[in-house]
């Protein structure tokens, strides 16, 4: 027994030494994320041509004013430039950008992750094809490691969840992210900037509030609502009641008017690929 508790003390020591000896190799757990720092007098901008190039030559307009993308005409070369700019995002200063124009920084990464990621796996059916190659843990697409900022591996659903949603306390965001399914809010045909982010987000809410995709009424006043509103209930409100009173805010009269009488509301998602080759 007072061996025991010798061992036990001794044991307990020696791991006090190694903790107070490698205190500053535990400075990085303790160090604030770099998403966090930012310069609100900056006047650095992103340069995002090569983004809008590639949106303006492969993102089709539907009639319906949603939009497609032609994964199968990626040529070999735009792929290349596709990967030099999330590379060149990857490299770029983050912390010395303004929130505006971090805010368009990580619209258009995340977008940019989606489009190389269905390209990397294309032919599919839908993104929730996508599985990870690590049989352990049998990751979704949404949350593989597709990129690392100084030194941050980074998942779709982290920058989603931790990153847009702690530093922009905005559910337009989720406006902004396309998703490459048909569900989806659309990708739009223009990269996002820090001078237009605030117009084009308020644009993308009003464009898919008001389709048929995100909200549709059946027999009996009943409200069919695109699974987004459930799947991120933090940014929209926790109840039905919240949820709608977002929608309200972006709706047209005539959809207004139908929310009024609303008497159940059901959630539904398309997850098919947008995929251009079907306008062809």
């Amino acid at each position: 027994m007072v061996f025991h508790r010798y061992f036990t003390l001794v044991f307990f020591q020696v791991l006090l030494l190694w903790g107070c000896s490698n205190i500053d190799g535990m400075k990085g757990v303790f160090t604030p994320p770099f998403w966090n720092d930012y310069d609100p007098s900056s006047n650095l901008f992103v340069d995002h041509t090569s983004w809008g190039y590639l949106l303006n030559k492969h993102v089709q307009l539907k009639t319906d004013g949603t939009t497609v993308i032609a994964y199968a005409n990626f040529s070999q070369p735009d792929r290349q430039a596709l990967e030099n700019y999330i590379q060149s995002l990857a490299s770029f200063p983050i912390e010395k950008l303004n929130r505006k124009e971090q805010y368009a920084f990580w619209l258009n990464l995340y977008n940019a992750l989606v489009v190389r990621l269905v390209l990397e796996n294309y032919l599919i059916l839908s993104i929730a094809d996508i599985k990870s190659n690590d049989n352990l843990l049998k990751k979704g697409p949404f949350n593989q490691k597709l990129i690392s900022i100084k030194g941050w591996p980074l998942s779709l659903s982290f920058i989603r969840k931790k990153i847009l949603s702690s530093l922009f306390l905005d559910p337009r965001f989720h406006y902004g992210l396309c998703d490459a399914a048909v569900g989806s809010p659309r990708l739009q045909r223009h990269p996002y900037t820090g001078d237009k982010v605030d117009r084009m987000l308020d644009e993308a809410a009003l464009e898919y509030i008001n389709h048929s995709r995100t909200l549709r009424f059946k027999e009996g006043n009943v409200l069919v609502l695109s699974a987004l509103y459930e799947m991120y209930p933090q940014q929209f409100g926790h109840t039905t009641a919240k949820i709608l009173q977002h929608i309200r805010h972006y709706a047209m009269d005539h959809v207004k008017k139908k929310l009024s009488s609303v008497a159940q509301v059901t959630f539904d998602f398309d997850w098919s690929l947008n995929d251009g080759i079907k306008l062809k």
